[in-house]
């Protein structure tokens, strides 16, 4: 039976620019009379009950029918504060809003919209279009600013957890059973304890917190603790909280140790007929010297016509057959995982270190992609085959480099020599194609028997690295090519082109350094703007601002393309060791092999290949992630020691911006930020001069932003990952050569930055 209340109830809520509302808030938009509130809230319970109105989080109502509108997809928060969500590719609520996920695909949340959601958590959101500001048509928005969407969002239901646990620090509280602290992204910030820890737990420990309630109906977030780590600076407590953190396998199932039991040590004899026998010919791998697992090695000759090139990879496919215990557990941790101190490999080690790994002297399965190029590095034609090796030697980096600069005799060194012939020919066309140049150094931790930092040293991206670098994205354009022609059902590696907004916002920052900028968004120009950058001291600093720009690589069922590598056709075909994404294309491959294997049948359906790649592009985030924090973590450490050193090391460091409080730095080789404390300023007596954005010393001296100057670490937090630091001396201050740059969105951006994947950034990455 209808009722006037009831009415205006249902009308309320089905006007188009409803938001979800609680009892008290329905009844104060309907100017419910406080003689009547108890019969309204009686009626709301009663549709609920009967199915017309379904209560959301935090007691908020709306029509059931409305649930049909949600959007689905995945929380990111990141380390400035901003939240992101990053909606399901296809769904079909996305497409019934009009909204283009292609060129929008992510949306800002604010915090008050997250509900009890956290980084990683898989949500239902309510996304809905803004409403017109009346009386401002033109609004005029800050130069910098990225273009506003139109929509906002508001998380309703979270439909899956990323983490089982949270992590936090223990704190002893007024009363008896403490608290915890979280970082507020992973974990909730403040965690209340509902019962006394079964073991003891002593405060600043590190600890690992069950979920008893999430915080919903505005409560704080309880639970009980059921793992205490330790302290954060004892020997591996923070890269055991790093796993905990981002809740990384470790240990393998029963199941996948019994299916790895039952197979054989050395393949069959029938096996290896049926393959390529490459054992009399010249192959070899490189590899860093710490490298355990050896997907890849080639094999190269010159030709009248120009180089045939042979890229063998480890036959994974070989081992880990489709459905079983191996592939699913695979396929949960979709990638190994390398933290300074250990690797969480996607295969047990028998595989992986093993029967998969292609060690000198031992024969191995492969795959070859077999390539032919004329004297201009011109593909004239590749081919597929299972093949077998046995590995004429294991070079490192370091030993590869030696050979390509020496004039040893030798077969591998002659080879070494004539594939950075081919190698430096690709290189060069590929960027004459218009790939980005986005290589960095890669600053690697150095440790003792116990964890702690000794050393931090930088690995340069040298013509050894090079020339893998390019046999192997050779050989993945080869077979992605191949697959695409074939329409074979596989995985591509796709990076779709940048959003415009944020390359005009990387066009001003460079601007900014004193760099001439045309119209990057079109390639050639934005080529020419990083050739110019090549080589200036703001080069690494610039890289990243540029990294930051681009869209996320990932992994899809259409081939979209390579922005980054300048190519339409990619895939990854040369790491099936450490990606499930390269088994997956293995598996494409098989039935168009010059030899396949019997009864080969291909990847699978696109449907099911769709999810896969959907989570294994979200396991990879989660790997950089912890990665990520993982190596900061082993930095700030190495920092904190450098602070009571006798003779600490010396850092050029850039001034971005100069505040009242202090000046603002980054220090590119270490690609961290910080401050110099007035008190830290050396030599006489130093005055802020906002008007002009600099420090100034009764001596003349002047620091502003664009100025370089060598510094020491003299405060480290650790927790915190920031790090204060002193000038070591004014006899290097380098002067900015350019027009002091004004304060801007850019030079004051936040220190938190969404991780991008650049091509050729590692060779584990690429």
């Amino acid at each position: 039976m209808n009722t006037p209340l009831k009415d205006r109830l249902l009308r309320h809520m089905e006007d188009g620019h409803y938001e979800p509302q609680s009892k008290s808030e329905l009844a104060r938009a309907l100017n419910v009379d406080s003689r009547q509130k108890l019969d309204f809230r009686a009626l709301v319970d009663q549709l609920e009950e009967e199915g017309r109105l379904v209560r959301l989080q935090k007691g908020r109502y709306a029509l059931k029918r409305e649930r049909q509108h949600l959007v689905h997809g995945m929380i990111r928060i990141l380390r400035s504060g901003k939240i992101l969500f990053l909606p399901k590719k296809g769904d079909p609520a996305a497409a019934a809003l009009g909204w283009d996920l292609d060129a929008i695909p992510e949306l800002e949340l604010k915090p008050n919209h997250l509900g009890t959601a956290l980084d990683g958590d898989r949500v239902a959101v309510r996304v809905e279009r803004k409403a017109q500001a009346r009386g401002r048509r033109n609004v005029r928005r800050h130069r910098f600013s990225s273009p506003d969407t139109g929509m906002k969002a508001r998380v309703e239901e979270v439909t899956e957890r990323a983490r089982s646990r949270w992590l936090g620090v223990f704190r002893a509280g007024k009363g008896k059973l403490g608290r915890v602290m979280g970082d507020g992204v992973g974990s909730p910030e403040y965690i209340e304890l509902v019962e006394k820890p079964a073991m003891e737990v002593l405060p600043g420990q590190l600890v690992s917190v069950e979920p008893v309630s999430r915080g919903e109906e505005k409560k704080s977030p309880r639970g009980k603790i059921v793992e205490v780590l330790g302290y954060p600076d004892d020997p591996h407590v923070d890269m055991e909280s790093v796993i905990r953190k981002y809740d990384l396998p470790v240990e393998f199932p029963a199941s996948v140790l019994r299916e790895l039991e039952s197979l054989p040590q050395d393949p069959s004899s029938g096996e290896l007929a049926r393959r390529e026998d490459w054992t009399d010919r010249t192959v070899i791998t490189i590899d860093p010297a710490s490298a355990k697992d050896f997907d890849d090695a080639i094999s190269i000759k010159a030709t009248p016509e120009g180089w045939t090139l042979a890229v063998h990879i480890a036959d994974v496919s070989h081992f880990v057959k489709s459905g079983g215990a191996l592939d699913e557990e695979a396929l949960r941790r979709g990638n190994s995982t390398y933290l300074p101190d250990r690797v969480l490999p996607m295969l047990p080690p028998r595989l992986s270190d093993d029967l998969c790994s292609l060690r000198p002297d031992v024969v191995r399965l492969t795959k070859v992609c077999e390539m032919k190029f004329d004297k201009k590095g011109k593909m004239l034609h590749a081919r597929f085959a299972d093949a077998f090796i046995r590995s004429k030697a294991r070079l490192t980096y370091q030993e590869a480099f030696t050979m390509i600069k020496g004039h040893d005799k030798g077969k591998v060194p002659s080879m070494v020599r004539e594939a950075w012939k081919l190698a430096s020919i690709l290189r060069r066309n590929r960027y004459a194609k218009g790939a980005l140049d986005l290589d960095f150094p890669e600053v690697r931790a150095v440790m003792d028997k116990d964890g702690r930092v000794t050393d931090i040293i930088t690995e340069e991206y040298d013509e050894s690295h090079q020339l893998i670098e390019e046999c192997m994205l050779a050989a993945n354009e080869a077979v992605a090519l191949t697959l695409k022609n074939k329409n074979r059902p596989t995985i591509y590696r796709v990076h779709e082109e940048p959003d415009s907004a944020k390359l005009f916002e990387f066009g001003q920052l460079c601007k900014l350094y004193g760099h001439s900028v045309h119209d990057i968004s079109q390639r050639q120009y934005l080529n020419e703007l990083m050739k110019s950058i090549k080589g200036s001291p703001d080069e690494q600093l610039l890289k990243l601002a540029l990294l930051k720009s681009l869209m996320r690589a990932r992994y899809d069922t259409e081939p979209l393309g390579h922005y980054g590598l300048a190519t339409s056709n990619y895939c990854h075909f040369t790491s099936p060791i450490r990606r499930y994404a390269d088994l997956v294309v293995h598996r494409s491959l098989n039935p168009l092999l010059a030899n396949p294997p019997k009864g080969a049948k291909g990847a699978g359906s696109v449907g099911r290949l769709e999810e896969d790649a959907e989570h294994i592009s979200e396991t990879e985030r989660t790997s950089a992630s912890a990665e990520k924090d993982a190596n900061r973590m082993k930095l700030f450490e190495w920092l904190e020691g450098q602070c009571y050193a006798d003779h600490p090391e010396v850092h050029e460091a850039l001034v971005t911006e100069t505040r009242h409080f202090g000046v603002l730095l980054e220090i590119p080789r270490l690609q961290i930020k910080g401050l110099i404390k007035p008190d830290k300023l050396p030599g006489g007596r130093w005055v802020y001069e906002a008007f002009a954005n600099r420090w100034k010393s009764d001596h003349g001296s002047v620091l502003c932003a664009g100025l370089r100057v060598p510094v020491i670490p003299v405060k480290v937090d650790r927790e915190q990952q920031w790090a204060d630091f002193a000038i070591a001396s004014q006899e290097k201050w380098q002067q900015p050569k350019r027009q002091q740059p004004k304060k801007t969105a850019v030079t004051g951006r936040k220190e938190g930055r969404k991780e991008k994947h650049a091509p050729g950034r590692q060779r584990r990455t690429r």
